[in-house]
């Protein structure tokens, strides 16, 4: 008789431990994010004035396909790239949600939430500067971009052609869909020393929360 009890003891103790362990992953969801990608486009981006390099972050590829005609109806691309600018699929610039906010200057794994607010559409922005690669120099021409990203490079215009550098800022990104990714331009030159092939590293939080 007492071994019965033992059993039945044994046995409601588990079935306690065992509601208590699925109660506990219910409070506790999943966040599903990607893990830190670094990406290096493989097209140049500084040859002519009005292309652009577009990427999509669903796809993790480059866009071909659009150009100065379709860009601000695609809805297959996030972000593009053109000389030391960049674009976002919302505001001016297309059909999606995009928009981004600078976070600074700060190491890429402390910026773990989105903030809710903050955030700055693309706009249609005068007298932006494009690297022209002909005998004329720089060339003056005014499209629609991010002006939140106008500080991701520094240039020194001294040298000829201007030699970039990417100021390592991170910057949150509501994507085209709504999700959001932070992003961290890393480099304006491929592996030998080619302008106009960027380098990025970013992270997505898969399922539209805000927590990286």
């Amino acid at each position: 008789m007492k071994n019965n009890f033992r059993f039945f003891g044994l046995a409601l103790l588990g079935f306690s431990l065992m509601f208590s362990s699925c109660k506990k992953d219910e409070e506790t969801p999943v966040v599903e994010s990607s893990n830190p990608s670094t990406v290096s486009l493989t097209t140049q981006n500084n040859v002519e004035t009005d292309v652009w390099v577009y990427y999509s972050f669903d796809s993790k590829s480059e866009v071909a396909g659009i150009d100065s005609s379709n860009f601000n109806t695609s809805d297959a691309w996030d972000i593009a790239f053109h000389s030391r600018h960049v674009r976002l699929n919302g505001g001016t610039s297309g059909v999606g949600v995009a928009a981004a906010y600078d976070a600074g200057v700060v190491d890429f794994d402390s910026v773990t939430e989105a903030s809710e607010t903050g955030y700055t559409e693309d706009s249609f922005i005068e007298d932006a500067l494009y690297a022209g690669n002909g005998a004329m120099g720089p060339i003056y021409v005014s499209t629609n971009m991010s002006s939140v990203f106008e500080n991701a490079f520094t240039f020194d215009s001294n040298t000829h052609p201007p030699t970039y550098s990417a100021n390592n800022n991170v910057y949150v990104i509501k994507t085209r869909s709504g999700k959001y990714a932070k992003i961290m331009i890393k480099d304006y030159y491929n592996d030998t020393g080619d302008s106009g092939y960027i380098t990025f590293k970013y992270t997505i939080n898969k399922d539209g929360g805000r927590t990286f």
